[in-house]
């Protein structure tokens, strides 16, 4: 009878080893002699592999380990079986294919088949175990944790951010498990003590804690109090608890700040008749909204980042990243959706795509076109004294609008997109209804050419400027509001708070207003005539178009010139510049030569040279809602830009350019003929 000595090691090529010199030894009957070898280590199972674990799941080295307990039990014939005491003396036992100890069983079994079934299991175990090593490295050594690659960051830092967005998304089991795993915590026990007293309303815990989480400064420390303490004075007032609020606005806040403005505003909250007025008056949504959780994320800038990791760390990483991506994308017209697996990209051939659409309706000089807000029109207005409302989803023209005794120089759509105001040269402004194409009113105020207007956030102000040296602020009822003495104004600009007013004088300079008390703040000075500008979204730049052909990019928050912008051609003409693509990434103008220009605004790297006019190019503008450019021109004619290939708008079924109406075929028969001219010259210079 042979005897098999089997030794189980910790490692799953020990086991396999052993496995494979068994079945392929010699068939003789050794001699049982006690062992004088070392006792063997034993298998040690992590956690998630014990047998009494519910939730157990199988790894490559439980399947290495259930094949070669198929393959003992398939050899046990002639290999035999060793009793529990001489399990015991060898250190080790005999596991059958569940893992429990074997009994003594019949022996009598056909002799072993090395060049058989059996051989051919064993090569095949082999086989399926180097597999198994190669595809998950380092299971081998199944209590070691395998770090697949070394990092630049530390890896506390990165565990703990794992940790703070387990927690924020609710992933509890997961979180505890990271935290045991890997031996680090989200916070120390201070830290937590301090975020759970601070969300249960426990101010004095709150006081008492704040020196034990890693706050640096004196100033840190009291304005990390104030913080706190004008929580709790609101709370105070919202309980109705009115004289205990009141001791804690004197005796505590009033030590905290020399903010006098801020005290006043914080003292006349006591005179609140309701919690309702409290909480209008204090923007504060109660101690039951998210007034406790805003706290605890404005205390966060006075604690020492590794004490407390700062809200939602991660996602402001993922920002960071997406926001360089952009700022390196060299055409970016066009959202940044495409997730995190891949960085974004515009591709080259996103913009400009092709010529989308020329438009004809005007019969003279068209002088100026802006989308409207929901990007569903667009205005244009021309020197034949008209405007008309085009729509962008079918290009049809929606209304005509009559009524200006001269040119129609300028064009602003109210923020809700249900009105437009016109400026002219006959010295009026009128507001239509987009809906009706009705006139509603005519703004008599000026003495000269109306060149600009802006509405103020509203929709019921709007402001104008022109060469009267008068700027005045509107309601739509026709009542002046306010009007100042200015330079005689080219051009005017809003930001989107409607904080800030830009004017670019007759001259060469540009100055800034308080657009809330319409006090002068600081000029810039251009170095020639400027005839256009345009505000960034942000209020943070504004563009120039000069006299002399040269495009300047300034930075409102330190008043320098950043960047110019070269290749096209201006002289006597206004030309409208415009800030384009997804952030205001591109800067656009025309020209005239007819071409539509468009810059990277960070690099000022010319990357188009759009060719679809044939006469100067007098403005062009941008929709993000539409993903497109519109231009108009001298030859009569607006033509549509699409951002890239399926962009918001799209074309008509009918592929000939459209025309105002089938009355208006005699008059326009010459706008056709030139309007089929440029698009059969148009072309696209990519650089």
């Amino acid at each position: 009878m042979l005897y098999v000595h089997v030794v189980y090691r910790a490692t799953l090529g020990g086991i396999i080893k052993k496995v494979l010199k068994i079945l392929g030894g010699s068939q003789t009957t050794p001699k049982r002699t006690r062992s004088t070898e070392a006792e063997p280590e034993k298998l040690r199972y992590p956690k998630r592999h014990r047998l009494e674990d519910a939730a157990h799941v199988s790894t490559p080295n439980d399947l290495a380990e259930s094949s070669v307990s198929q393959a003992m039990t398939n050899s046990r014939g002639s290999a035999g079986q060793l009793t529990a005491a001489d399990s015991r003396n060898e250190g080790s036992p005999d596991l059958n294919s569940n893992g429990s100890t074997a009994d003594a069983r019949d022996s009598q079994s056909p002799p072993l088949d090395t060049d058989g079934a059996n051989g051919r299991d064993a090569a095949a175990l082999a086989n399926t175990s180097d597999t198994l090593l190669k595809r998950y490295p380092g299971q081998e050594q199944e209590t070691q944790r395998i770090c697949l690659r070394d990092s630049q960051f530390e890896e506390e830092q990165v565990v703990r951010l794992l940790l703070q967005e387990l927690h924020d998304r609710g992933f509890t089991d997961t979180f505890n498990q990271l935290q045991r795993e890997s031996g680090f915590t989200l916070e120390n026990e201070p830290v937590s003590q301090f975020r759970n007293s601070v969300l249960a309303g426990e101010w004095s815990k709150v006081k008492d804690s704040l020196s034990t989480i890693g706050i640096q400064t004196q100033d840190s420390m009291n304005a990390a109090l104030f913080l706190i303490k004008r929580q709790q004075f609101l709370e105070l007032l919202e309980a109705r608890k009115l004289k205990q609020a009141l001791l804690v606005l004197q005796n505590e806040l009033n030590t905290l700040t020399n903010d006098i403005q801020q005290l006043h505003r914080l003292s006349g909250l006591l005179m609140c008749p309701s919690v309702e007025d409290l909480r209008t008056a204090a923007d504060w949504d109660g101690s039951s909204g998210r007034s406790r959780f805003i706290v605890l994320e404005s205390l966060q800038t006075y604690i020492s980042p590794g004490s407390m990791v700062p809200v939602h760390r991660m996602e402001t990483l993922f920002g960071q990243a997406l926001a360089y991506q952009c700022d390196a994308c060299k055409y970016h017209v066009r959202p940044a959706n495409q997730g995190l697996y891949i960085d974004h990209m515009c591709p080259t051939s996103v913009f400009p795509q092709e010529l989308q659409f020329s438009l004809k309706g005007h019969q003279d000089e068209v002088w100026y076109v802006a989308f409207s807000p929901d990007g569903r029109y667009l205005a244009s207005g021309s020197r034949d004294k008209t405007c008309i409302i085009w729509s962008m989803s079918d290009y049809s023209i929606v209304h005509r609008l009559n009524g200006h005794q001269n040119e129609v120089a300028y064009i602003a759509w109210s923020p809700n997109s249900k009105y437009i105001v016109s400026a002219s040269s006959d010295r009026t402004l009128r507001l239509w209804d987009v809906e009706a194409g009705t006139q509603m009113q005519v703004f008599s105020g000026h003495e000269e050419t109306v060149t600009s207007c802006k509405w103020l956030g509203t929709n019921d102000r709007f402001i104008s400027g022109g060469l009267d040296h008068r700027i005045i602020i509107w309601d739509i009822n026709g009542t002046i509001v306010k009007q100042i003495s200015s330079p005689r104004v080219h051009d005017l600009a809003v930001s989107s708070d409607c904080s800030l007013l830009l004017v670019a004088d007759e001259k060469t300079d540009i100055h800034a207003y308080d657009l809330t008390t319409l006090t002068f703040m600081y000029s810039l000075n251009e170095p020639a005539e400027v005839m256009s500008m345009a505000l960034s979204a942000d209020a943070r730049h504004c563009i120039t178009g000069l006299r002399n052909g040269e495009l300047h990019m300034w930075d409102l928050d330190t008043h320098s010139l950043v960047r110019d912008f070269a290749g096209h051609t201006q002289g006597q003409y206004v030309i409208r510049c415009t800030f384009a693509g997804q952030d205001d990434r591109l800067v656009a103008t025309g020209s005239e030569d007819g071409l539509l220009y468009v810059w990277n605004r960070n690099t000022g790297q010319l990357l188009a040279r759009l060719r679809g006019h044939t006469k100067t190019i007098n403005v062009c503008t941008w929709s993000d809602k539409a993903a497109a450019l519109a231009t108009s021109s001298d030859d009569k004619t607006i033509c549509i830009w699409p951002a890239y290939r399926g962009a918001p708008s799209h074309r008509p079924d009918s592929a000939d350019d459209l025309s105002a109406s089938d009355d208006d075929d005699e008059n326009y028969a010459d706008d056709k003929s030139m309007v089929s001219g440029a698009h059969s010259t148009t072309s696209i210079d990519m650089f």
